[in-house]
């Protein structure tokens, strides 16, 4: 196979991911970011099993990393009832589920990436590639005929391929969408504010309360759900700390205000104590009192799933938060990104393996079908994760009354599609972490770059309905009309 030289955009968890996965099969990846240096940044992220396997396979050692692996998804009331327990078995999708602090995760994924700082051959018949970190290095403008892109600095780097994995500002995005002549596509503000906390965990192994010790013993993410408002938590580094994350919608929250898919860093946590003051069960009251600093942020996502990813020219692709921001209320933000990274490659190994291409026109072509086949192997799986994510939002933050009382019935039921929570179908759930990345058109790539066989998708299979939603009065976000967004008639 035609080794490709590969420009990247970005070194978050969408770069280096982009980086590791073409890498294994001998491409020459440069990664440019803003960033002057890795630093710790950033609290929890939970990798899934359809994530955790790609990352094994990439050669990324999480057996370095402090981290739990996840019990399963608990759904609790304000009031502290719990309502719905989704166990998670190790073994059930061939990988585990774990909590890791996102620093880790990042740090294990560059370490990964040194190995191929110099190219050594492997005993298989495909040798490493190349990859380069290049810091300190802002792209600000895009050649998408080149390819290539020039950094603030001036210089230009080019090759066969870019990759923008740039996030949810991306600025290839918009320069994508014109060069279709497709109408602008926006982000839109989703109603919600987040705040992500980190904690020491020993104050909670120290209360006398057996329940708020399990929080950090036993690990389960837990959801409290409340009027327009939600929590989460989970332990993190082996127990060491105690992750937290609150989402809250705009109109209820009592800090000063931040722009869009803008990141704020504070250290007072009174706003978040006033603002779960009254009615809040006292361990969600406890969490936010323990709070210092935190990171808080607008959730935003495009109005409407993105048309096209590729450039017409058929050189520069988008991947990741660039082409699909989406809210966390599936934790599969990370998750996804690594798919399409898995995905991207399978593409181009399909399509320049086995190929003649000794001509520049060949090989444009075939990078040009190998980026089509990558989208349409992902655009409807992440639509409808981004839907999904939606759906939940509605549920999370009802008011109590007829909606609430009518979610927390059919949060009862087990392995029914009647339930709201996305886990607790096992149809929707063997379609979410079943799912296999590395499976595209007829040609599933495994290490060292030999073809699998099999069909896309592995055992995900097709897509799942969407879960039920709730009575459009029952909102708590005036004006939004989710299911005409939706494309669903009622």
């Amino acid at each position: 196979m035609r080794n490709l030289t590969v420009i990247v955009v970005g070194a978050g968890i969408a770069g280096l991911s982009t980086a590791l996965a073409l890498a294994v099969d001998g491409h020459e990846v440069v990664v440019l970011d803003t960033i002057k240096e890795f630093a710790e940044v950033g609290a929890g992220i939970r990798v899934p099993p359809n994530s955790c396997k790609l990352l094994t396979e990439w050669g990324v050692d999480l057996g370095l990393i402090k981290k739990e692996v996840s019990r399963g998804n608990r759904f609790v009331s304000w009031k502290d009832k719990v309502l719905c327990e989704i166990p998670f078995s190790d073994e059930e999708f061939g990988a585990p589920y774990h909590f890791i602090h996102r620093t880790d995760l990042v740090e294990a994924m560059r370490k990964a990436a040194e190995k191929y700082a110099k190219n050594i051959t492997r005993n298989t018949p495909l040798g490493l590639g190349t990859i380069s970190i290049l810091t300190n290095s802002r792209v600000i403008e895009y050649d998408f005929n080149g390819p290539g892109v020039r950094t603030s600095g001036g210089e230009w780097y080019t090759g066969d391929l870019v990759v923008a994995a740039d996030g949810i500002r991306s600025l290839a995005r918009d320069e994508i969408i014109r060069a279709h002549h497709h109408p602008p596509n926006p982000l839109v503000d989703t109603g919600d504010v987040a705040y992500r906390i980190l904690v020491p965990a020993s104050p909670l192994l120290q209360d006398p309360d057996l329940t708020v010790r399990k929080l950090v013993t036993e690990p389960w993410a837990t959801h409290w759900m409340g009027p327009e408002g939600h929590a989460v938590g989970y332990p993190l580094r082996g127990g060491e700390l105690y992750n937290i994350i609150i989402d809250v919608t705009h109109r209820t929250d009592r800090g000063k205000s931040v722009g869009e898919a803008e990141w704020s860093k504070r250290a007072d946590n009174r706003e978040l104590v006033e603002r779960f003051k009254d009615g809040w069960c006292p361990i969600v009251r406890r969490l936010c009192g323990m709070t210092g600093e935190y990171v808080k942020w607008k959730l935003a996502e495009l109005e409407r799933p993105l048309e096209c990813w590729v450039h017409p020219s058929g050189k520069v692709t988008l991947l990741g938060d660039s082409a699909h921001p989406m809210m966390p209320y599936l934790a599969q933000g990370a998750a996804q990104v690594m798919e399409d990274a898995a995905a991207l490659r399978a593409a181009i190994f399909s399509q320049l393996s086995g190929h003649s291409l000794e001509s520049s026109e060949s090989l444009e072509f075939s990078i040009s079908s190998a980026l089509s086949l990558y989208q349409s192997s992902r655009a409807s799986r992440t639509a409808y994760i981004t839907r999904n994510t939606q759906v939940l939002q509605e549920w999370l933050h009802l008011y109590d009354g007829p909606a609430q009382e009518e979610r927390d019935r059919l949060m009862s039921l087990r392995n029914d599609e009647r339930n709201p929570v996305f886990w607790a179908s096992e149809a929707r759930r063997d379609w979410l972490f079943g799912w296999d990345a590395r499976k595209i058109g007829q040609c599933q790539v495994g290490d060292g770059g030999q073809d699998l066989g099999g069909d896309i998708g592995g055992k995900g299979g097709k897509i799942p309905e969407l879960p039920l939603f709730p009575p459009p009065e029952s909102s708590v976000y005036p004006g939004r009309d989710l299911r005409g967004r939706l494309g669903i008639v009622s």
